[in-house]
């Protein structure tokens, strides 16, 4: 076993039921559209995060569900009030990274220091530390990815990355939560995203679950939850837009974002009533490395009135 070969065991999280994530990124945020993700090129584009955000915690709220937000850096600088507005209602925030990049165009270096800054900016933000990392477009893909031990390096406990699917991800990642340990002593928690056909790699979030009747999904999250206790699910907020996009995107970009997207709004909180959802800090609370309590001075004003910020 070399250093980046690192051990694996899987977790038993029988009982702890299903979990909701939300990857906080504008509809912009697309891998496919470099010049969207980044800042430097990035033209005048509508933002969206501001109202949307509030809605979806205020349905969260209705069903009695919470959910882990993975949120990127420069989000939450944009919109703060609306970061810290995620934890007071019970919710909890954790890393997406701090721009949307594909981690393997950056550097080791370049991705240490991106979720660095990431992880200190929310820390800063929310006066408490943040647990979990999960890298933009699943773009960790494999175990013997040098960066995943730099995400356990950064401080975080778990990651929810490595996805066990034909594109984003890699086919032969395990479905099931898993321990992650190098020889050198660091371990992290794995939890990834559950998939809709384990077969075919394909996804229960993204457009492949936004297509699947409920009856597909129903079986396929019960499978999950009878085998492993737990199970995954990923949304993000621009999918919940019954309209279209407010910018433009082509190609794969737009069939991503687009396909079965109409009506998911309904879709959602449906499933949403049908299940208790909760955060995956709820689940791996145990892993805490320092327990320790938001700060109430860091989370006043979470829904303000000027523009979230």
């Amino acid at each position: 076993m070399t250093t980046l070969e690192p051990e694996l065991r899987a977790l038993d999280l029988r009982g702890s039921g299903p979990i909701l994530t939300v990857d906080v990124e504008e509809w912009y945020h697309n891998c496919w559209v470099p010049e969207y993700i980044d800042p430097s090129r990035r033209p005048p584009l509508i933002e969206e995060l501001d109202w949307l955000l509030p809605e979806l915690v205020d349905w969260l709220e209705e069903a009695g569900r919470t959910a882990t937000f993975f949120v990127l850096g420069e989000v939450a600088r944009r919109v703060p009030a609306r970061i810290r507005g995620l934890v007071r209602a019970g919710h909890e925030v954790a890393c997406h990274g701090d721009h949307h990049y594909r981690v393997g165009d950056l550097s080791l270096g370049d991705f240490r220091a991106d979720i660095e800054r990431a992880k200190a900016c929310l820390e800063d933000l929310l006066g408490a530390p943040v647990r979990g990392y999960r890298s933009p477009e699943w773009s960790l893909r494999r175990v013997g990815n040098p960066r995943l031990l730099e995400v356990a390096r950064a401080g975080f406990d778990y990651d929810s990355s490595l996805a066990p699917f034909l594109g984003a991800g890699r086919l032969g990642n395990p479905s099931h939560p898993y321990a992650i340990r190098w020889r050198e002593g660091t371990e992290l928690w794995e939890l990834p995203p559950f998939p809709l056909s384990r077969r075919f790699g394909l996804p229960a979030g993204g457009w492949t679950g936004r297509v699947a009747s409920d009856r597909r999904f129903e079986k396929a999250l019960t499978r999950q939850l009878e085998e492993f206790g737990t199970a995954v699910w990923v949304v993000h907020p621009w999918e919940l837009l019954d309209r279209e996009l407010p910018g433009d995107l082509t190609g794969m970009a737009r069939l991503i974002h687009d396909l079965g997207r109409r009506g998911f709004r309904q879709v959602f909180r449906r499933r949403l009533q049908a299940h208790a959802w909760r955060s995956i800090g709820q689940v791996a609370g145990g892993r805490s490395r320092e327990a320790r309590e938001p700060n109430p001075e860091r989370l006043n004003g979470a829904w303000g009135s000027e523009g979230g910020r």
